[in-house]
């Protein structure tokens, strides 16, 4: 499926696709969601107070999302893979704002630091550059200047998600 095919398919989003052309196509590849249970009261010091911050059962949540980001560019030009492609890491939660429910990215790590330069200049996304290696099973980060460090072993089980057609 080719990815102008992809904005034809609706009806799994609660919300009308934006008007206008999309300026940009990336590929989220071998994706990791890891999550954690957090207090609420402590969350809500690092959201903007006019996010409301879901919860699932009372219980505010912030996840860590690991994935190798591929392909990513602006529209109608190629993949540059010397910044296109590039292992990423954000720590997030999930809010809503005037109803609309949304993403609230705490930190964005960025394995190549041109890519993460870009990206901060063109999303205002709190992206930092990190070092960061994959392997098979195991996915590591490490940024030195604010003394943060992921480091994470796993194994994928039979119920590991396909991609779909809208994925390929």
């Amino acid at each position: 499926m080719k990815s102008k095919d992809i904005l034809v398919v609706t009806s799994h989003r609660d919300q009308p696709l934006p008007l206008g052309n999309w300026k940009y196509y990336q590929e989220w590849n071998r994706a990791l969601f890891l999550h954690w249970k957090v207090d609420y009261d402590q969350l809500r010091s690092w959201v903007p107070s006019d996010l409301q911050i879901d919860t699932m059962d009372g219980q505010a949540w912030v996840s860590v999302v690991a994935f190798t980001m591929e392909k990513i560019r602006p529209a109608h030009l190629p993949p540059f893979s010397p910044i296109s492609n590039f292992h990423e890491i954000n720590i997030r939660t999930y809010d809503s704002y005037n109803g609309t429910p949304g993403v609230y990215f705490l930190s964005i790590e960025g394995g190549k630091r041109s890519s993460c330069f870009i990206a901060r200049s063109l999303s205002h996304l709190p992206y930092r550059y990190s070092a960061m290696m994959r392997r098979e099973g195991s996915f590591q980060s490490r940024n030195t200047p604010y003394s943060e460090e992921l480091r994470v072993d796993y194994s994928v089980g039979d119920k590991c998600a396909e991609k779909s057609p809208l994925d390929l």
